[in-house]
């Protein structure tokens, strides 16, 4: 393999590492701002709270400036793999 091919390869893993973390950075970031980013959000809770802090529903706008929202309801407690 030769050096050129060898920085290739470093830079097309640095580039997945890149796309990966972008994602979650601009879903954490339109969840924050939904101004900003298009695309759903959520946009309120209802309901109890469990022991982990999840709500019994979830209020979900499509997109911001939208005057409507689709409400999601908990369908089972948190449940994890019990090792």
């Amino acid at each position: 393999m030769t050096d050129e091919e060898s920085e290739l390869e470093k830079l097309q893993k640095l580039v997945e590492v890149y796309r990966g973390g972008y994602e979650a950075q601009r879903r954490i970031l339109a969840s924050i701002m939904p101004d900003k980013f298009s695309g759903m959000f959520i946009c309120g809770q209802g309901g109890t709270v469990d022991a982990q802090g999840l709500p019994a529903m979830i209020m979900v706008c499509p997109a911001y400036g939208l005057d409507g929202f689709a409400v999601y309801k908990k369908s089972q407690d948190y449940s994890a793999p019990g090792y």
